[in-house]
């Protein structure tokens, strides 16, 4: 474990690097290679060019899986991206102590992944909303709160249990 604290930032970058190059190529091959509409609903290419159908029955007509693809595809690119920012931010901000030597730890893995999990999932979220046409400002910070508030009680949750454990022992 110390050989792998010893390392820092460059397990993280590595997995993060990869993760979001994963994620563009499968973005990249869904776009390039897949037909999102059942070719009994051609029609509706031809009134989305001319601005006379609705966003809704576009989506209606699409393929599920391929969207379900598609986002899953920007979730892991997001996620990707966001791992070593999620890293620096904690390892800044945040106060992980080793209760023995009193010298400060790296962030745990597992918390910065999940922070930038949650990243992938606020803009995977975004991106289905704007393919409905549902996707405005207000709607785009209340996610982003709920969010951040989640993460929030996660992360107090994690806390008094290390409290809890510290003081029975």
């Amino acid at each position: 474990m110390k050989q792998f604290q010893r390392l820092g930032i460059l397990p993280t970058l590595l997995l993060g690097l990869a993760l979001f190059i994963i994620g563009l190529l499968a973005m990249q091959h869904i776009v390039n290679n897949w037909w999102p509409f059942d070719v009994v609903r051609l029609d509706l290419v031809r009134s989305t060019a001319q601005g006379e159908v609705e966003a809704a029955s576009i989506l209606e007509a699409a393929n599920k899986e391929i969207i379900l693809a598609f986002l899953g595809a920007v979730l892991i690119a997001v996620t990707g991206l966001m791992l070593p920012i999620a890293y620096f931010i904690n390892k800044r901000f945040s106060r992980y102590l080793d209760h023995r030597s009193g010298r400060s730890m790296p962030p745990q893995f597992h918390v910065t992944l999940r922070q930038a999990m949650w990243a992938g999932i606020w803009v995977s979220f975004c991106t289905w909303l704007q393919m409905n046409r549902a996707l405005g400002w207000a709607v785009a910070a209340l996610v982003a709160a709920v969010l951040v508030l989640l993460e929030i009680m996660l992360q107090i949750r994690a806390r008094a249990s290390t409290i809890t454990l510290t003081k029975e022992s």
